[in-house]
């Protein structure tokens, strides 16, 4: 696809800077993010002994601040910036996920709840910020290849990550005693706050003032 002049899909758009660092650091953004609702659930029922009712409204919470966050995203992106709003978010995902490894049965109930709508709200904030960046700099000719490429790597990527956490799962079932129910949680968990540090550096790869004519910084 690179050697031909009309390519069914056009891989050049990963040498501008802003789709690339989209569908790099933002591909392990999404990886990392879709895995998160997938573990909760099992970490609640399966280690905590709750209810599926009692799950479900905790892992709700985290969905909760996933679209709360929604009407202050545009100003913190025309005030801040892509990079920084990125980086906040991603440092903020981090301690969420760092926070949910150390979570035992005896934490109150209220306080899962919140750190799950903590982390829906800096989920929803960095989602935002990479679906808005990924189309910042592209000319129109670009547009087809681009969203048919992004389409496929997030799909890709919600896949992977919910394969990644369960294999994490199992092998830490592997490596403890069979009555110890929270260390593979903790694995994969504290495994994709990890991750995370691969978008971490990827952003700061970002100019400060990236796509700044979409927030009107220029």
């Amino acid at each position: 696809m690179l050697g031909t002049r009309h390519p069914l899909l056009n891989l050049r758009v990963f040498g501008i800077p802003t789709f690339r660092v989209t569908n790099s650091g933002g591909f392990v953004f999404r990886l990392v993010v879709n895995a998160v609702p997938f573990l909760l659930p099992l970490l609640f029922q399966d280690a905590f002994g709750w209810t599926p009712l009692e799950s479900g409204f905790v892992v709700g919470a985290l969905f909760v601040g996933n679209v709360g966050i929604k009407p202050t995203t545009t100003p913190l992106l025309r005030r801040f910036g892509f990079r920084a709003v990125l980086l906040g978010s991603l440092v903020g995902t981090i301690l969420c996920l760092v926070l949910f490894a150390l979570l035992g049965s005896d934490t109150p109930t209220a306080a899962i709840a919140v750190l799950a709508l903590v982390s829906g709200a800096f989920r929803s904030v960095g989602f935002t910020a990479y679906n808005t960046l990924q189309f910042a700099d592209l000319d129109a000719e670009q547009l087809g290849s681009a969203n048919t490429l992004s389409a496929t790597l997030a799909q890709l990527a919600s896949g992977l990550g919910i394969a990644i956490a369960a294999t994490s799962l199992r092998l830490g079932d592997a490596s403890v005693s069979a009555d110890d129910l929270l260390s593979p949680f903790r694995l994969a968990f504290l495994l994709l706050a990890a991750l995370t540090l691969v978008c971490v550096v990827s952003a700061l790869l970002l100019p400060k003032d990236a796509a700044g004519h979409v927030t009107a910084r220029v």
